[in-house]
């Protein structure tokens, strides 16, 4: 490959050229630089005719940046240029050139720098597909709702209204929901599995149902004949006798062989018969015993068809595959044509290779002159066939430049395909096979190391068919000079356990700190995986972070911790939610303390849902540390939980402001399994005391002055040599001064890690101490080697730590709550819990008292919303809750009242309607509600809240003896009872409440309240009283009087 220079004037960068862009070489440097030569050059007319396609949505905005900071300093440059001749332009630039001409191009550049195209391989494709075929484009009306999330939707209604029935039998997918439930081993549901899958391409597939019933029905005739001679008894003997000569199954088939006779002499054919397969694992021929006897009854099934059949019809990964093929097609239809951004992919490379393309593909090439495709390692196929379509070949006029580093691709698990990177390698000429030569990144002593330790390595990749990927060694043009009297650029050091191993890090790294003065944050231990990097932050004696851009529920248990949170804040009345929280890490009570302080935790968290409905989730989230935060932080994980938690808050936040929304998001994550990117994020600390420790994976693209590699040594199994080459490529590559490399002190042969198999690789040592021994003794200028003993003590480092300024949040003092019971007046007339004076006889009149109060509003709860129940179906409930109760002997009296009630017409300013009218979907029953009022918190429980014809209204049921005749419930009397009963001032407390719920809607109808006296409502209008709306009221509450109506 020929080197490429951009400020070489005989560098061209017209034309279609492969640029290998290995580690620390300025890559992104370079397509910036091209971005501007073409600018000045004037082969780009414009800025948006320039295409630029990264990996991910982060480099698209790292690039942006980058590219306007360079025509900023361009610009700069071209201005001083016009006040002073002398001033130096890039070498490439003719010495005669209107500078005038050059600095209106780049300034107007700047100006529609938002115009150029920047995209992931995702995002283009979805704006190509956008532009030129809109009827494809996914509008998204729900924008509470993730794509992930809508996707999760139409897969549980599509299982929901069975549509499934079109390609699996019932007895199929029982097997199949038998497999994904929280009880089997595997850990997904069957929905959870759909949603991890559905972008998925499967191949091999069940029949037909139709294929699957004729063969069924040419099965069934044939062994019907064949077994007419013996009966049906006598067969299913013989089977059970033949099962004898099996091995015992865990599990028993003497029903299943039951069911399976009486079918298989059944006249009717059922798809059942083939159903059986437990009868099929039994009687295998592998399970067979020394004592096998033939049986002439099953000889009959064997010499048939039947096992095929059956193991076909029960194959569990057949029925999958069958029933997500069926989704995609679903989805296809009913949600959006491309199932998912990869399938953006599909979508437009099925149409570039159609008859649709010529249109599209003339005018992308119309549009762009210059195409950039960066991290081109990591291409599939499909996305090589869309660009080589586009713009790899003659008829595309502009440049191209695809810029990659095969030595960098770890991303398989993202269909990253060396082939493919191969592929289009070879279909470039020698001449324009380009790379990067200048290593801008490690000093000169590290990078005569690392050319050495990768000189050895020849061919560096081999891929079958394709020309071998050679590593080429880097010319250092860093400035910086290191000299490190302990250790030569790469040292290797052995240790016995991760106890060693940490203690050696954590005593060198505060050895350079203190000697060299690097500081903690520009050093990194590169791990191979997240337990390994908690393994050593275990162990580490100096301050150390784990660092890497994850998804906030990787590894924590934020997620469920934050769920059950906000639930038992908005869900304050049910104490089950509130134990949940209270046994967590949150509070780590043990179980008396949750049983015994009950009162005062429940009056805790009725707070809490005041303060959040008043300030918002994040804000309640803080206010709720500020308290409770101490527990929490005493944990192990506690300080990295509370980072999520925080995290996770304020993205709730973005989605909406309302609580109960934001508990409804939360609740389809769990549902989904899938995170979200915008909850991934960095946590990279920029403290420059704290040791950083991440993920090789995860270093991709960083440096650091000083890098420790025990994921090197990691042993892991199912890894190719060509993964492990690569892994240790892009380890030893982050460093800019120091490389340490870690070697276990072991006589396991077995081990599986980069280190042993660089050393099979390199061919010429038995083990890697073999091969660090020699290194070190051969080329000391390069590498040295310390074995556990040999290194000098390190002393520990003084930290002068400033302890930080303390100050003190008030307590707010603790809020009484109240409801209309607690400020009650005492009531003379009302009875006591046990003080009912009326006998639980049979009459015509109900007894009075609090009991009976408590059993009808039980009834009534347990019919709700179904008001328009048969009189048969009320009398059946009242029933099984009176029996045993002094209610026994009053069921039909109750029924008929609860019948009447439900009919009778209820007369209210706006509206006269019976509840039987009210659509059971609009009916809210026993709605607890929280507001506050005047620096007072007000709690209550509403027994009916419905909407009709648009309009809002409350009911309230009451017991209250009056007298036993109707006339004695005339509204007049109720009235009169409501007003010495203070029951309007409840009244208004309850349409307060409402008016509250519905604003957070921007609804601002009124709210009209009844109480409906179940012993006297009829037809007529008595037991029935609309209560005029009025202002809430705010009373001195003075004391508690408990009562019930």
């Amino acid at each position: 490959m020929k080197p490429f220079d951009i400020f070489n004037s005989q560098t061209s960068i017209y034309g279609k050229y492969f640029l290998e862009a290995s580690a620390g070489t300025g890559k992104t440097f370079t397509i910036e630089q091209i971005v501007l030569r073409a600018l000045l050059e004037g082969s780009v007319s414009h800025v948006e005719n320039i295409l630029a396609v990264t990996f991910t949505n982060a480099a698209t905005n790292e690039l942006k940046l980058r590219i306007q900071d360079n025509l900023k300093h361009a610009l700069s440059q071209l201005k001083s240029a016009l006040k002073d001749p002398s001033v130096s332009l890039p070498p490439y630039l003719k010495d005669i050139c209107d500078v005038k001409q050059l600095y209106m191009q780049v300034r107007n550049a700047l100006a529609t720098i938002d115009r150029m195209a920047i995209f992931t391989i995702h995002g283009f494709c979805n704006h190509v597909l956008q532009q030129h075929f809109p009827e494809m484009q996914m509008t998204q009306s729900n924008a509470v709702l993730t794509h992930t999330q809508s996707v999760f939707h139409h897969i549980r209604k599509y299982l929901s209204q069975d549509f499934w029935r079109s390609v699996l039998f019932p007895e199929q997918f029982y097997l199949l929901a038998s497999r994904y439930n929280s009880n089997s081993k595997h850990s997904s549901f069957l929905t959870d599995k759909l949603l991890s899958s559905y972008t998925l391409q499967t191949f091999e597939h069940l029949s037909s149902k139709t294929s699957t019933l004729e063969s069924l029905e040419s099965w069934h005739g044939s062994i019907r004949s064949k077994i007419q001679d013996i009966p049906e008894k006598e067969f299913l003997e013989q089977l059970l006798q033949h099962k004898e000569s099996f091995r015992k199954q865990p599990f028993s088939i003497n029903e299943d062989l039951l069911l399976f006779v009486k079918y298989l002499y059944a006249e009717e054919t059922s798809i059942r018969l083939f159903s059986f397969s437990k009868i099929v694992e039994t009687f295998h021929p592998k399970n067979r015993l020394a004592r096998y006897q033939p049986s002439r009854a099953f000889s009959y099934i064997e010499e048939t068809s039947w096992f095929h059949y059956t193991e076909q019809f029960c194959n569990v990964d057949l029925i999958f595959n069958t029933l997500l093929r069926d989704l995609q097609l679903y989805l296809k239809n009913h949600y959006t044509w491309w199932l998912s951004p990869d399938e953006s992919i599909l979508a437009l490379e099925d149409i570039l290779l159609s008859s649709r393309s010529e249109e599209i593909i003339k005018a992308l090439r119309k549009r762009f002159q210059l195409v950039l495709i960066d991290e081109f390692q990591d291409t599939d196929r499909k996305q090589w066939n869309i660009f080589s379509k586009l713009f790899a070949n003659d008829a595309f006029s502009g440049s191209l430049f695809l810029i990659g580093d095969p030595k960098q691709s770890i991303y398989e698990w993202r269909n990253a395909d060396l082939a493919t990177y191969l592929k289009a390698k070879s279909t470039f000429p020698k001449s324009s096979q380009l790379h990067l030569i200048n290593n801008y990144r490690s000093t000169v002593k590290l990078m005569e190391a690392i050319n050495f330790l990768f000189c050895k390595c020849s061919p560096f990749l081999e891929i079958p068919g394709y020309e071998p990927i050679e590593y080429h060694p880097l010319r250092s043009q860093s400035s910086e000079q290191f000299e490190n009297s302990q250790h030569s650029p790469i040292h290797f050091f052995s240790y016995d356990d991760t106890s060693d191993q940490a203690a050696w890090i954590s005593h060198t790294a505060s050895y350079l700190q203190e000697t060299h003065d690097i500081p903690l944050g520009r050093m990194a231990i590169l791990v191979s995986d997240s337990a390994q990097a908690f393994d050593l932050i275990t162990h580490c004696s100096i301050p150390v972070a784990f660092s890497k851009n994850k998804s906030i529920f990787h590894l924590t248990e934020t997620y469920l911790l934050t769920l059950a949170w906000l639930e038992a804040i908005l869900h304050p009345e049910n104490y089950e939610k509130i134990q949940r929280v209270l046994l967590s890490s949150l509070f780590r009570h043990n179980l008396s303390d949750v049983i015994e302080k009950k009162e005062f935790y429940s009056t805790y968290f009725f707070s809490l849902r005041s303060y959040i409905f008043d300030h918002g989730l994040l804000a309640t989230f803080y206010h709720f540390m500020t308290m409770q935060g101490e527990a929490l932080l005493k944990t192990p994980q506690g300080d990295l939980t509370f980072q999520e938690m925080e995290r996770l808050c304020a993205y709730l936040n973005t989605v909406s402001s309302h609580p109960q929304h934001q508990l409804l998001y939360l609740q389809y994550f769990s549902e989904t399994g899938r995170w979200e990117e915008n909850l991934s994020f960095s946590s990279y600390s920029e403290d420059t005391e704290i040791l950083k420790i991440t993920t090789i994976h995860a270093s991709k693209g960083l440096e650091y002055d000083v890098v420790f590699c025990p994921g090197l040594d990691k042993s892991k199994k199912n890894k190719s040599a060509s993964e492990w080459i690569r892994e240790m490529y892009v380890a030893c590559t982050r460093a800019r001064k120091q490389l340490f490399i870690p070697i276990q002190n072991s006589s396991n042969s077995r081990r599986n890690s980069a280190l042993t198999n660089y050393v099979k690789f390199e061919g010429s040592h038995e083990s890697i101490m073999d091969l660090a021994q020699q290194f070190a003794k051969e080329h000391p200028a390069m590498f040295s080697i310390s074995t556990i003993g040999t290194d000098p003590e390190f002393t520990e480092p003084i930290y002068k730590i400033i302890p930080p300024s303390t100050f003190t949040l008030p307590i707010a003092p603790a809020k009484q709550i109240f409801s209309f019971s607690s400020v009650k007046q005492a009531l003379d007339n009302e009875t006591s819990l046990n003080d009912d004076t009326t006998e639980a006889t049979a009459s015509s009149v109900l007894p009075k008292g609090r009991k009976t109060g408590i059993i009808i509003h039980k009834i009534l709860e347990n019919i709700s919303p179904n008001f328009k129940i048969p009189l048969s179906k009320i009398s059946s409930i009242v029933t099984n809750f009176v029996k045993n109760t002094h209610l026994e002997g009053y069921e039909e009296i109750i029924s008929k009242k609860l019948m009447i009630s439900f009919s009778s017409p209820l007369s209210f300013a706006t509206d006269s309607f019976s509840l039987k009218d009210i659509v059971a979907s609009k009916i809210f029953t026993e709605e607890s509600f929280l507001f506050s009022n005047k620096e007072q918190f007000w709690q209550g429980v509403i027994d009916l809240f419905f909407e009709h014809n648009n309009r809002y209204y409350i009911i309230d049921w009451k017991t209250s003896f009056l007298g036993e005749t109707s006339s004695e419930y005339s509204q007049e009397n109720l009235f009169n009872y409501i007003k010495e009963q203070n029951l309007d001032y409840q009244g208004a407390i309850y349409i307060h409440a409402a008016k509250r719920f519905l604003q957070q809607f921007d609804i601002t109808s009124d709210v009209e309240m009844g109480f409906v006296f179940i012993r006297s409502v009829d037809p007529e209008g008595n037991g029935f009283l609309r209560l005029p709306n009025q202002k809430m009221p705010n009373p001195i509450v003075n004391q508690k009087y408990p009562v019930y109506h």
